[in-house]
């Protein structure tokens, strides 16, 4: 799984189908160069259910496959990184379960299960995320304690460094992009563990030199996860 900093908005890409136009990116494995291999159709809740199109591309190299998915999209969940940051957030201003499942029109036992997985992985993604904002210019001194709302305050953080150098964009999107789509993603493992050898996944796209890429990876054992 790789995740993409897309720029089209989520109708936008739903309507491009399989010309959504993804970048060239580098094998996480190996850092070798890969090509386009196919893709898969899945379904995608946000203002309105569509259906978009994820690309996957194949090292050239080592031959391992992997998903391109645009950071608005969590894998293997329904709503996007918004809807999903939108509760999060709520549920840290103190927003119990009932009120925001009704406040984001999203059934109770989804959102119970959004802030179950955020209690868990809020310490370690509050500092992930509170490493890359600094690697990345951000400074702050007044933060909180709490692991979830510190969590909240470094995804903040985050996005902040982001739209200094590249403009406006939903901050949850950032987040999913430097954590590589693990923050969300339902607990199939260790929370966070591939996230946390460095400030920004290694799944992410390698070309351009954009300052917010990061290096080829060394090789690793771990497959497509999407």
């Amino acid at each position: 799984m790789i995740v993409w900093p897309c720029r089209l908005d989520v109708s936008t890409y739903a309507a491009s189908g399989r010309d959504v136009g993804a970048p060239a990116v580098r094998c996480p494995a190996c850092g070798g160069p890969t090509g386009p291999w196919s893709g898969y159709q899945r379904h995608l809740r946000a203002d309105a259910l569509v259906r978009v199109f994820v690309p996957r591309v194949r090292c050239r190299d080592c031959g391992r496959t992997d998903a391109l998915l645009p950071w608005f999209v969590t894998p293997h969940r329904y709503d996007t990184v918004d809807v999903i940051g939108a509760a999060l957030e709520l549920s840290v201003i103190g927003l119990g379960v009932r009120r925001i499942a009704a406040a984001l029109e999203r059934p109770e036992t989804t959102v119970r299960d959004w802030c179950r997985r955020f209690g868990r992985v809020a310490a370690g993604l509050a500092r992930i995320l509170l490493a890359a904002a600094v690697e990345r210019g951000w400074s702050g001194f007044d933060l909180p304690t709490a692991p979830r709302p510190r969590a909240a305050a470094a995804v903040a953080a985050l996005a902040s460094a982001w739209i200094r150098r590249h403009g406006p964009v939903g901050s949850w999107r950032v987040a999913a992009l430097v954590t590589g789509g693990t923050l969300l993603a339902p607990n199939t493992g260790s929370p966070l563990a591939s996230a946390a050898a460095a400030p920004v996944m290694a799944g992410t796209p390698t070309t351009g030199g954009d300052p917010w890429q990061p290096t080829p990876p060394k090789p690793s054992p771990s497959g497509d996860t999407t």
